[in-house]
């Protein structure tokens, strides 16, 4: 897989739930067989939902990029915000009774994309732009 498509999946993925974040949160939960929030939990939501379409901005227009070199810093932050959603989602659904069973589905969403931002920083960057970068060089 390509660094663009990858970037343009994510993109896409984080668009569908942003909007949907911003404009039907408790809709969205609905889906999910989960309890309704109360106002405090309806403004966080959509601040959320604000940050995902951010960043489906971001991935989009860096899909457009053609060295995966060019997009390293792009990539890294995906990495850090889909593996601490993977932890976030798998320790909230093997820890909290009142965690609903399609919680999974966040836990399998946030699972692919940080194997998917891992493959592309670890795997693919040049040598000199990837795993330097974490150690500030």
């Amino acid at each position: 897989m390509t660094h663009s498509l990858i970037l343009k999946i994510s993109a896409v993925i984080a668009a569908i739930f942003g909007v949907a974040l911003i404009f039907a949160p408790n809709e969205l939960l609905a889906m999910y067989k989960a309890a309704s929030m109360n106002s405090p939990g309806v403004y966080n939501s959509m601040l959320y939902g604000s940050s995902l379409i951010g960043f489906a901005f971001m991935n989009w227009a860096a899909s457009n990029e053609p060295s995966i070199a060019d997009v390293r810093y792009v990539l890294l932050g995906n990495l850090v915000g889909t593996g601490v959603g993977f932890l976030v989602t798998i320790i909230r659904q093997l820890t909290n009774v009142e965690a609903v069973p399609a919680g999974w589905v966040n836990v399998a969403i946030f699972f692919v994309l940080a194997s998917l931002f891992a493959y592309l920083y670890f795997g693919k960057l040049p040598k000199r732009a990837g795993v330097a970068a974490l150690r500030g060089g």
